[in-house]
């Protein structure tokens, strides 16, 4: 059987990081992986996390299994959160899930189950692993328009091309602080995407990672429920790895929304065979640290607080580097870094010249061009634009 395996190529993003990590030079920059990195170049442990698992350990008695759907009380309080005036168990449902992206992939799964004929519209570009999961899936895939250097997306061009898609497709949307580019469509262009994806009979999955890291913990939940509010019919994907710091305990929910409607029940029972064939549980850490958190009124205030603190550094890093590549090329235009949200943008650049620029700068980007700008040392901040130029 092994004589037949052919060797596949390494994730991308995943190859970046590796080839930081073995780069021996003291100078490096690393715009590879997203995760976020503190003025020392730590991606630390939140301050309520860290008390929230004090709080477990002192508490739990059990280590046994959360069951197929996962920590439902997590569940039931993190949609809330996100769609406050939608009602659990009526107008949304869901599981937890292993990560964003496994719930990318089971609600992937179930849409496909419920209709194998429909194809799935991302946007272009999109984050890589997208293509990965919903060509394990085995869906359609093609594409619509989204801006890469510019500040605001085009929501005609998006809506002509969703003209070639069919009743019951699937659009892929990014709740905000879109990955790779950080430029979101403002909320009055989300709700005109919103209404005419509805119009045409089409089904928006949400696919949202990085809530908080925009303009706030409710301004960006409220991006979300512009959407949710339109749509008889939604998928949404949540992640708790970006905001609540706890990347490697993957947690996640998969939610079905649809205000009033009658199937959510039956569709949910599939969404957990699937994820019952899929992996069985979810993990239990990572949804008791974020349920204790949100259930604990200290907790989740120190969380809050904290989180502004990350997202103040992140925007800071985007109008630091703007203000930097300006100085460093002044015949191109860098607003677009300054004027987008969360953690990635985009450069100019080829696959080659990226490669230029981690062998001979120590700049790691990914081939794509894209940055994340999350953990850079902006104390430095010339030094880097200087070396970025170079690639374009």
């Amino acid at each position: 059987m092994f004589d037949n395996a052919v060797a596949r190529p390494i994730d991308q993003i995943i190859a970046v990081s590796r080839a930081y990590q073995a780069d021996p030079r003291d100078d490096k920059v690393d715009f590879g992986i997203g995760v976020y990195k503190d003025e020392t170049g730590l991606t630390p442990v939140m301050r309520a996390v860290k008390a929230a698992e004090q709080m477990l350990i002192d508490t739990q008695t059990t280590k046994t299994y959360v069951g197929v759907g996962g920590d439902q009380t997590f569940v039931e309080l993190l949609a809330s959160e996100v769609l406050p005036d939608h009602a659990y168990g009526t107008d949304m449902i869901g599981i937890q899930s292993i990560g964003g992206s496994g719930a990318v992939r089971v609600l992937a799964e179930l849409a496909q189950s419920l209709n194998p004929d429909a194809r799935f519209w991302l946007p272009d570009p999109t984050w890589p692993n997208h293509q990965a999961i919903f060509g394990a899936v085995g869906v359609a895939m093609t594409t619509y328009p989204h801006p890469k250097f510019t500040a605001e997306p085009d929501i005609d061009a998006i809506l002509a091309a969703l003209d070639a898609a069919s009743p019951g497709d699937v659009v892929v949307i990014h709740g905000g602080c879109h990955n790779p580019t950080g430029i979101d469509p403002a909320p009055e262009d989300l709700a005109r995407l919103a209404e005419g994806v509805v119009a045409r009979g089409l089904i928006p999955f949400v696919d949202s990672a990085y809530l908080g890291f925009g303009k706030g913990w409710e301004e960006d939940a409220a991006r979300v429920a512009i959407i949710a509010e339109r749509a008889p019919e939604m998928l949404l994907a949540l992640s708790c790895s970006k905001n609540f710091g706890i990347y490697r305990e993957r947690t996640g929910a998969a939610l079905l929304v649809g205000k009033g409607h009658p199937d959510l029940g039956a569709a949910n029972s599939a969404l957990l065979s699937l994820a019952r064939a899929n992996y069985s549980m979810p993990p239990d850490h990572g949804a008791s640290v974020v349920r204790t958190i949100f259930e604990n009124p200290d907790l989740k205030a120190d969380w809050q607080a904290e989180l502004k603190e990350i997202r103040e550094r992140i925007n800071g890093n985007r109008t630091a580097l703007a203000l930097a590549l300006a100085r460093a090329r002044q015949d191109r235009d860098w607003t677009y870094i300054d004027k987008g949200f969360g953690m990635f943008s985009l450069i100019d650049v080829t696959p080659e010249a990226a490669v230029t620029l981690r062998k001979e700068q120590g700049v790691y980007i990914i081939p794509d061009g894209r940055m994340n700008v999350a953990g850079i040392d902006i104390t430095k901040i010339d030094e880097i634009a200087a070396k970025l130029v170079t690639a374009l």
